[in-house]
């Protein structure tokens, strides 16, 4: 019998990002579809448990013995002295592994990223596992009747990196759409992107991830602009919805939505040292794109069923085994 064991920070926080929401999909899923050979715990704070509920969950203490560590954030709880730990996927390229051990990455891009900085890290050690979508809670639903754009992001400043600029641009460009923002967080620097509010756009705070679904199934069409992702869990879960994407061929969005809109040649400017934003050449390419599909209902509805189909990729199931193998890789590594 092989334990592994998660060690993390939070499965629940006022807000829900991609972390948490990753750690609460693999501790149902993993617990649930663990093969008899293997035990999994996970080892969060005090008073953490999951959103979801699977039987057969286990919570275990960080200093029991006898467990494999995962650290599934880029920080060290623990004294690694030994062979038995592993890391990933939320890894800081800038802070190096203190031992060549396996790891996890979320895409190809990010294992490319990370071998640019970790330039002597072995290659095999190094496993790319996507994160998995509920299609049992993302699917899709009676879409409004006015037509209806959303966005799903923050606004933090470190480079603006989901693009949240490019959602007021289209409401003032599209004024008969509806356009919607889910931010993870309250705004912080509305009034760099959205100084005049607009009669079509509704920012909504805060959406519990269970709800997250009855509003995105009533989407049209989603909105990526991010400048960067490694993992895109909200586009996964919005193409499982039967909702398209427009975003931009960056990052691991190739890998994630390579079946939808995907504009090449992009470029950002800097309006403030840490804000940079979509140059507006880059936003009228959105616009473009957003025009195209209006008038194209073929093309429309083709997407739709494209992104059904792909994020079916993402099924618990199919990212579950991923995980499982490499478990049994960090128990032949131990040995």
């Amino acid at each position: 019998m092989f334990r592994f064991r998660f060690i993390l920070d939070y499965f629940q926080l006022p807000f829900a990002t991609g972390p948490t929401l990753e750690a609460n999909m693999r501790a149902k899923w993993l617990s649930q579809l663990c093969p008899k050979d293997l035990e999994i715990g996970f080892s969060p704070f005090a008073g953490q448990k999951p959103m979801y509920h699977s039987d057969k969950f286990r919570i275990v203490p960080k200093d029991e013995s006898g467990w494999w560590n995962h650290y599934y954030f880029n920080s060290w709880q623990m004294e690694q002295e030994t062979r038995n730990w592993s890391l990933g996927p939320n890894i800081n390229p800038q802070k190096k592994a203190t031992q060549h051990v396996p790891i996890v990455v979320y895409s190809q891009y990010q294992k490319n990223q990370l071998l640019k900085s970790w330039t002597d890290y072995p290659d095999d050690l190094i496993n790319i596992i996507p994160n998995m979508v509920d299609h049992g809670l993302f699917k899709p639903g009676k879409k409004n009747k006015r037509f209806t754009v959303g966005w799903i992001g923050y606004d933090y400043p470190s480079r603006s990196t989901k693009g949240v600029e490019v959602i007021p641009y289209l409401a003032r460009r599209f004024p008969d759409i509806q356009f919607q923002m889910i931010h993870a967080k309250p705004p912080a620097y509305r009034h760099l992107w959205l100084p005049v509010p607009l009669k079509n756009l509704t920012i909504y705070e805060q959406v519990p991830h269970h709800q997250m679904r009855d509003m995105i199934s009533q989407w049209h069409l989603l909105i990526c602009g991010s400048k960067w992702e490694t993992g895109a869990t909200h586009v996964k879960e919005a193409m499982a919805c039967g909702v398209p994407v427009i975003g931009c061929d960056v990052g691991a969005l190739p890998e994630v939505a390579g079946s939808q809109i995907l504009l090449k040649h992009m470029k950002w400017e800097p309006v403030e040292p840490e804000w940079v934003v979509w140059t507006q050449e880059s936003l009228e390419r959105f616009a473009a794109a957003l025009e195209e599909v209006l008038l194209d209902s073929r093309r429309y509805k083709k997407l739709v069923k494209d992104a059904i189909a792909e994020s079916r990729k993402s099924n618990p199931k199919i990212i579950a085994s991923h995980w499982f193998d490499f478990m049994y890789k960090c128990r032949d590594f131990q040995q």
